[in-house]
């Protein structure tokens, strides 16, 4: 059994929530506080339980106990309490940032390897969204072997959001990867649930071919012609998945990189929120993230969303 330590923070006169539950994994960083508030702003507007969650891992503790002599037990322990403090400090400064009053809340300290333990967490609660950091106290390393938010995307089902930005109001410009296949229906469906207000902007790339092999007015013809289905094809896209006609999207067909082409959409746009699926209509994959999600994870100026096929938005 893992060990655990928690504590539990239930504001009175508040009823629990019983659906929608979001779980924070927090590793204490700078980084992290964004996504403890982001989260905590989701989670107030929806009626959303929040569990905040630090793992420790193990494997550097066994060089501290050999060198000075420790107890193992008694290290172990008086970290988890420090990362448990750490924990609720981030709910109260996130809550007094918002200037709300905190939605249910608890806090929770493990021992292991923090995707993992994230992802069993979220099964095990049912979790609707897991919010993660950009970056923590490890940038460096994580870039040569992955960052923890993209071992915690690939590590389970539940959507992904990355806070990379100060949430100083909810998300107003939201842009969406759309391939037509499963899994961006089930972003579009989620960005749709946690950002219900906001202006979107759908964002299709497409493969050019070879123009060379084609004269000039042929070419720019048949180009016009893709566009414009594609256009509609991605209008009615929407259309089923639940956009209301009154509040149209903008609908971009963009010739060039999928992951490029939705990063600058998001960029012209001046997009907060990036939602993508983590795998595409053609069966590419990278690490079974894929390589678009994963360009889009990395590039992003802004917060991004992660969604699996399959996911359905409570």
């Amino acid at each position: 059994m893992v060990p655990s330590i928690q504590r539990h923070c239930r504001p009175k006169e508040r009823p629990m929530a019983d659906s929608c539950p979001i779980l924070i994994a927090s590793d204490l960083s700078d980084a992290s506080e964004v996504a403890v508030t982001r989260a905590m702003q989701l989670a107030a507007r929806r009626g959303c339980p929040l569990t905040a969650l630090h793992v420790i891992q193990e494997e550097p503790l066994w060089w501290v106990v050999k060198s000075r002599d420790l107890d193992p037990d008694d290290l172990r322990a008086e970290l988890l309490r420090e990362a448990l403090a750490g924990l609720q400090s981030q709910l109260k400064d996130a809550a007094g940032q918002l200037a709300i009053e905190p939605p249910e809340s608890d806090a929770q300290a493990r021992l292991g390897k923090p995707a993992a333990v994230a992802s069993e967490m979220a099964a095990s609660m049912e979790a609707s969204l897991i919010v993660v950091g950009a970056h923590g106290r490890h940038a460096v390393r994580d870039w040569f072997i992955g960052t923890t938010a993209e071992k915690v995307v690939r590590a389970g089902n539940v959507p992904v959001l990355v806070a990379r930005v100060e949430p100083t109001h909810s998300y107003q410009k939201v842009v969406v990867a759309v391939d037509f296949s499963e899994s961006s229906r089930a972003a579009l469906a989620a960005a749709l649930a946690w950002a219900p207000r906001a202006q979107f902007t759908l964002v299709h790339a497409y493969e050019t071919w070879f123009e060379t092999y084609l004269d000039a007015d042929t070419y720019e013809r048949l180009r016009d012609e893709q566009e414009q289905a594609l256009h509609d094809r991605l209008r009615e896209f929407a259309h089923e998945v639940g956009v209301n006609s009154d509040h149209e999207p903008d609908y971009r067909i963009i010739a060039g990189h999928p992951g490029t082409a939705v990063v600058d959409a998001a960029v012209n746009a001046h997009g907060d929120l990036t939602v993508c699926g983590t795998q595409g209509e053609t069966g590419l994959r990278h690490l079974l993230l894929g390589s678009v999600a994963q360009h889009i994870l990395r590039e992003s100026k802004g917060d991004v969303l992660t969604v699996r096929a399959g996911h359905t938005t409570g």
